[in-house]
């Protein structure tokens, strides 16, 4: 008896969570690694390109007047592009994240295209925006279309969608765990079986897809098979397990402190800076049309770009693209470079980002952050050096102070301490890593700014929020439905969700709490505060097989959803799927991510301009 029982909730797992896992993600990575790769590919032919140019005008002066009208028609081509499709503006991590967290819902085609297209635009411009977020959207938009092709049960889509921004980081930065991590630390949050089981899938089918274009295309630009940057023999820095006294353990002890709490003090005045700066801009160019920053980002980006490229060598690597080429050069030659000469690189390229991002340029904020660490980093490797730190370490101060950056920035120091192998090939002692990048997590935590991506994806939904009214939904747990038996914690609701109160089948009113135990026919009252209540329908109509009935002003109104067989067998996967997770998350959302009406994007866009 045992036997059979054992037998068949094996059955239930493998049809409800091991096939739709390896259907679902592994199409869904198979698709994103294809066109990440691509993208990817065709960002690195296009700066290329446009450094070719910048250089080409410094020699011919009678092209810089053809040169600005080529930024300024780039510009114009960026603005139509993002009146037609706003939700491409920006980095594309955010967007990503409120649709992961069910705040934000986005038509998947519309912006897959217009991700490659108005990321293009930033290449060839030379702007100082990377592609990782873009790759992070396309790949996750990918996913998505996946779901709705297919047409996947609700209780997958968010997951899907988490397993394609991850394969976006694994492709883009050619490190598959990073990707896995990046999924459950920064996109969901939190870390479960069933986050973990979609990362992994989407993430390896992705980065195989990849890496196998990559031997068949066999170009250097493709690189699927190596680093992302170029950093011969990195001799680790603080190596514990080669020391043997006590002083040299606390010399290096306190210099890896330090580059934590200077780097965490300086990844939250940069994160101030970002959000500061865009509500400055909000408040200061109501008056100009949308178009208007970006022929300042382009233009100014196009004179700095011109003005170095030909004072100096490398000149475009020091403030255009988003800083590939810079770490890599920072790491090999840094120690040539004076102190005060990369504080002059650091605060240039800080002022143009902040220009070019805050106009609404299509492009990543990801590795323009690593190239910031970068510059902090060779600064401080320059000030070691002279207090005598052999010269061998400076390219591991480097890439420590750069992931440092990042993981006190975005608040990820697990993928920020998996990213310094991966993009590295640091294989030395951890622990001296992990000391500077927690460090500067604590100081970060202690200072209380929020991470740059929760800010800005708290931005986006502020200005989404106009149109939100609270309704309140009444429903009853029905017979057979994922719900019964389960705690409140338990139960994925939808975002913007607050169960008010709840009768039970005695009639007993209950003020719940997150281990209130729901059971069949107990009624509860929810408090939704939402601007588009249709993709709740689907989901509250899992609890019960009439229809839902909410209130608005104190008046009931039926709602237009309807259950359906289809949602009952739906309910059915739900359970068995939950009964796997345990996931306790009181404000989380299995909203449909599917698309909403152009109409309303295009208002959105209108009320961002």
């Amino acid at each position: 008896m045992k036997t059979n029982e054992r037998l068949k909730t094996m059955g239930e797992k493998i049809k409800n969570i091991v096939l739709p896992v390896v259907a679902y993600g592994g199409v869904a990575g198979i698709l994103s690694g294809f066109l990440v790769g691509l993208f990817n590919f065709g960002a690195r032919y296009l700066i290329k390109f446009s450094e070719d140019i910048y250089r080409s005008v410094v020699t011919h002066l009678w092209a810089i007047p053809l040169f600005f009208l080529g930024l300024i028609a780039l510009a114009m081509l960026m603005a139509l592009l993002h009146k037609l499709i706003p939700n491409v503006r920006g980095s594309g991590i955010p967007n990503v994240e409120g649709s992961v967290r069910g705040v934000l819902s986005y038509k998947w085609f519309r912006t897959l295209f217009g991700t490659v297209a108005g990321s293009f635009l930033s290449f060839f411009a030379g702007l100082p925006l990377g592609s990782e977020g873009p790759s992070v959207q396309l790949s996750a938009m990918t996913a998505q279309g996946v779901t709705e092709v297919m047409k996947a049960k609700l209780t997958w889509r968010r997951y899907l969608i988490a397993g394609g921004a991850g394969t976006g980081i694994a492709v883009a930065f050619n490190a598959p765990l990073a990707g896995i991590i990046f999924a459950m630390e920064e996109c969901h949050k939190r870390i479960s079986p069933m986050i973990l089981l979609c990362a992994s899938s989407s993430v390896i089918s992705g980065t195989a897809t990849y890496r196998l274009l990559g031997m068949a295309i066999k170009d250097a630009k493709w690189s699927s098979t190596s680093m992302l940057f170029d950093i011969q023999g990195l001799e680790p820095f603080g190596d514990f397990k080669q020391m043997s006294s006590f002083g040299e353990f606390a010399g290096v002890l306190g210099i890896l402190i330090g580059i934590g709490v200077v780097i965490g003090v300086l990844a939250i005045l940069f994160n101030f800076l970002l959000i500061r700066s865009q509500k400055l801009m909000d408040k200061c160019v109501k008056k100009f049309p949308y178009w208007a920053r970006l022929l300042v980002a382009f233009v100014l980006t196009g004179v700095l770009g011109l003005i170095f490229a030909k004072c100096f060598d490398d000149g475009y690597a020091f403030l255009n693209t988003g800083g590939h080429s810079l770490i890599d050069l920072l790491c090999h030659s840094g120690l040539k470079y004076s102190f005060w000469f990369l504080l002059s690189i650091l605060l240039l390229r800080m002022i143009l980002l902040l220009v070019c991002f805050n106009s609404g340029a299509t492009g990543g904020l990801f590795i323009p952050m690593l190239a910031i660490g970068a510059l902090l980093g060779a600064m401080l490797g320059t000030l070691f050096v002279k207090m005598g730190m052999d010269s061998m370490y400076f390219p591991a101060v480097i890439v420590i102070s750069m992931t440092t950056f990042f993981g006190a920035s975005v608040r990820a120091p697990i993928t920020a301490i998996v990213l310094v192998v991966e993009l590295s090939g640091y294989k030395s002692d951890f622990l001296p890593v992990a000391i500077s990048i927690f460090t500067a997590y604590l100081v970060a935590e202690i200072l209380g700014n929020s991470p740059i991506y929760d800010s800005l994806l708290d931005r986006l939904v502020e200005q989404k929020s106009e149109g939100v009214v609270k309704k309140e939904f009444i429903i009853s747990v029905g017979k057979g439905t994922f719900a019964v038996g389960r705690q409140i914690q338990d139960i994925m609701w939808p975002a913007g969700a607050h169960i008010t109160h709840i009768i039970t089948t005695n009639g007993d009113s209950v003020i719940p709490n997150g281990k209130t135990e729901l059971q069949i026919g107990d009624q509860l009252t929810l408090e939704v505060e939402s601007s588009d209540f249709h993709e709740m329908d689907e989901f509250i109509a899992t609890f019960e097989e009439k229809k839902p009935k909410y209130k608005v002003d104190n008046t009931d109104l039926e709602d237009a959803g309807n259950g359906s067989q289809e949602e009952s067998a739906m309910a059915d996967n739900i359970d068995s799927v939950y009964k796997e997770e345990q996931i306790a998350d009181d404000d989380a959302t299995d909203n449909d991510v599917s698309a909403k009406e152009e109409k309303e994007e295009s208002a959105d866009g209108e009320n961002k301009e």
